[in-house]
């Protein structure tokens, strides 16, 4: 009898050890999938229908949590669930809420406020990705040792991580100018960005050329002067370089012509998001409304199905751009031609 005990006690340790081991080989086969380049976020941004997307999208970022609970040394998991919180704000919170007409400004106010709550959720887990791939990351940038911490990105691959980052950082100050712990802050993902710029310029067709047009026509210019001061042998040294072989004048106005030019060449102009960008940022502020329409329409001109792997991306920037010119009169004071 005992002997029959022991046999029975061996066999079910042995048959708990197995199954925790299918699981857990299930939950990292999980995780590389939804990482990975071809699964994943890629399921999302194939598809040419918003609206499914924006309805699918919750429970898939809550699978992505799950996941990662149980694969929390997954670097690239949490840069995937980070960059989907940060497009799904963007996407379907941000941009929505600011479609929405002046009267029903309460529920503007709600949605802008929780794009920020996501804005900063996918901004930490990608980060806490970078951390996971270069030890050390968070820490020398909480001390201010950005330098330290950004020569510790040193691969192409980095730039995708360092993006996004940023983006969901700046998204975050986007929804909250008056959060001043934010504000005080913006220097490190303008030396974020810089160094994504340095290590992958071509990076998701030409998107960080993309995202510095919208810095350099909207966001205080001290804040990149900080991120060169605090980052002067990364940031600051390939800022002087790059922009004295690009832009020789220097100016602010040629900087975000260059970057939007640049953009275009990278994307071959079949990217509709900087169209957007520009007419949105520019154009408005000189109040040019011939040009902000001509890019609008050709942001409009370009067929989604040109670039299957982005067919969502495109449709929800022309969706904005169909938005942007039937109300241009909120922009400018003159809209005739």
């Amino acid at each position: 009898m005992k002997r029959f005990k022991i046999i029975f006690i061996s066999v079910l340790v042995i048959s708990m050890s197995s199954c925790m081991s299918i699981e857990e080989t299930a939950m990292k086969s999980a995780a590389n999938m939804l990482s990975s380049e071809t699964g994943g976020a890629s399921v999302f941004t194939k598809d040419n229908d918003p609206e499914l997307i924006a309805d699918a999208l919750p429970l898939a970022l809550k699978l992505y949590e799950m996941v990662l609970a149980s694969n929390p040394e997954h670097a690239e998991l949490h840069y995937s669930t980070g960059k989907n919180f940060v497009m799904y704000a963007n996407a379907f919170i941000q941009t929505p809420a600011g479609m929405l007409p002046d009267e029903e400004y309460k529920k503007q106010e709600e949605m802008v406020i929780r794009a920020k709550k996501m804005y900063i959720r996918g901004r930490d887990y990608i980060i806490d990705g970078i951390e996971l791939n270069h030890p050390g990351f968070t820490e020398a940038v909480e001390n201010g040792q950005l330098d330290e911490a950004l020569k510790m990105t040193n691969e192409s691959k980095d730039a995708g991580m360092l993006y996004w980052a940023a983006s969901g950082w700046i998204g975050a100050y986007s929804c909250d100018p008056f959060d001043f712990e934010l504000a005080n802050t913006l220097y490190i993902p303008s030396a974020m960005l810089l160094r994504a710029l340095e290590l992958d310029e071509n990076f998701n067709k030409g998107a960080i050329h993309d995202i510095f047009i919208q810095i350099y026509s909207s966001l205080p210019y001290s804040h990149i002067i900080k991120a060169e001061e605090n980052a002067p042998e990364t940031v600051g040294l390939f800022s002087k370089t790059y922009y004295k072989n690009n832009v020789p004048s220097g100016t602010l106005g040629d900087k975000v012509n260059y970057h939007f030019k640049k953009a275009l060449e990278i994307a071959n102009g079949t990217n509709p998001g900087t169209y957007c960008s520009y007419a949105g940022s520019v154009c408005v502020k000189e109040q040019n409304y011939k040009e902000y329409k001509e890019l609008l329409e050709k942001a409009l001109a370009i067929n989604p199905e040109d670039d299957p792997a982005n067919e969502l991306v495109t449709t929800i920037f022309q969706d904005k751009a169909r938005w942007m010119l039937e109300h241009a009169e909120d922009f400018f004071i003159v809209t005739e031609e």
